[in-house]
């Protein structure tokens, strides 16, 4: 995509980018978004971002971005039949009135309205980046349907769908929603040089554990449903009646948090399964695992697998979506079906009881992480998406 001129013989413009995302919650759609257009070339993109407020992420969108990070106080993330409504109208005007040459929208809340107010607004380039498809396999038919009806249609508005994982345009392209090439593969950065330069050790976990136990199965999610914290619960239960070596270790909060805690007394482990609430520096945490465990449903493909991963840290994880992009079975992590708990437990034992194989996996892990996974090639990538959308 070239600058665009306001009129013959101007210089160019910078292309005027909009990046919306529901709320700047921690995670990794939002982190993708925030260093997206923290990274794009301010000398050819003038970029904005749009959240609804009240995220976690708030202060440093605000921080790294200044005046170019702007709130929208009735985007929210549950349906508001009158706060979407005036969410879709602000969306619009903002649109029209920064005569905007690309909306790049993210999560499904910001990607329905965005994408509709984009398409109202005439904006030339509209893309939408799926890091999960609005519906999933646990959902009753009836839903599951209207939404994939929902992304079909929205598809048609899009010049381009960014997917995170290969599996989610093979997945979209069974449901017909949109066709070939309208897909483009965009990998979710990590900071590649701070994760894998982060030293193995248990340091930061014993400062939060004082009496952490010598082996540790850990995980950085939010504790809702989509992430299984029960199930983690669960296999944490199985694994700790035949070990005693062992804590399990949970980073994050959510609002299966009292749920989690709860099952965690009832199963025996209370003392055993240890929930840390969101931290200032997970990564140093999860430094300190053996292994990462995470019993997820659905997923698109989740930035903690290439996280954990360029730790060195074996990863042992329900086979959804875009996990086997990341984790490859039997080399650097085992992936079983969600909900299978005995499967989820044998594996997360089988690391923990054999050291040779934990080193083994711990290399393979480290060496999986390609440069696909930075930042800097989400950038590229994403600007590469860009210039080679056709506008409408």
């Amino acid at each position: 995509m070239r600058m665009a001129a306001d009129r013959a013989g101007a210089r160019p413009r910078r292309i005027k980018v909009a990046i919306v995302v529901t709320r700047m919650d921690l995670g990794g759609a939002q982190e993708a978004a925030l260093e997206t257009a923290v990274r794009l070339d301010q000398e050819i993109y003038d970029v904005r971002l749009l959240a609804g407020k009240g995220g976690a992420l708030d202060g440093e969108a605000s921080e790294r971005l200044r005046e170019r990070f702007v709130p929208v106080k009735s985007l929210v993330h549950p349906v508001s039949p009158l706060k979407d409504a005036i969410a879709l109208a602000w969306l619009w005007a903002f649109f029209v009135r920064g005569r905007f040459d690309v909306v790049h929208t993210h999560s499904s809340k910001a990607g329905l309205l965005g994408r509709i107010a984009a398409f109202l607004a005439r904006t030339p380039r509209v893309i939408h980046t799926v890091h999960g498809w609005s519906f999933n396999d646990f959902q009753g038919g009836a839903t599951y349907t209207f939404f994939a009806l929902l992304e079909r249609r929205l598809a048609r508005i899009s010049d381009r769908l960014i997917v995170v994982a290969a599996s989610l345009a093979d997945k979209g392209l069974a449901l017909g929603i949109g066709d070939t090439g309208r897909y483009a593969l965009v990998r979710a950065g990590i900071d590649l040089e701070a994760w894998r330069n982060e030293a193995r050790r248990k340091g930061a976990l014993k400062r939060e554990i004082p009496d952490l136990r010598r082996k540790v199965v850990g995980v950085v999610a939010n504790l809702k449903p989509q992430k299984a914290p029960l199930d983690f619960v669960r296999v944490a239960a199985k694994v700790c009646a035949e070990r005693p070596d062992v804590d399990f270790v949970y980073v994050g909060g959510g609002p299966l948090l009292a749920d989690a805690r709860d099952l965690a007394e009832v199963l025996g482990v209370g003392d055993r399964v240890r929930f840390l609430g969101w931290k200032r520096n997970p990564r140093a945490l999860a430094a300190g695992f053996d292994v990462f465990l995470l019993p997820s449903l659905f997923e698109g493909l989740p930035c903690v697998f290439p996280q954990a991963l360029a730790l060195g840290v074996p990863v042992v994880a329900s086979c959804v979506d875009g996990a086997a992009e990341a984790v490859r079975e039997g080399v650097n992590g085992f992936l079983c079906q969600p909900r299978d708990i005995e499967a989820l437990a044998d594996r997360v034992g089988a690391l923990l009881d054999d050291s040779a194989l934990r080193r083994r996996f711990s290399a393979a892990a480290r060496a999986s992480v390609g440069e696909e996974f930075g930042f800097d090639a989400m950038a590229r990538g994403t600007a590469a998406v860009y210039a080679g959308a056709t506008p409408r």
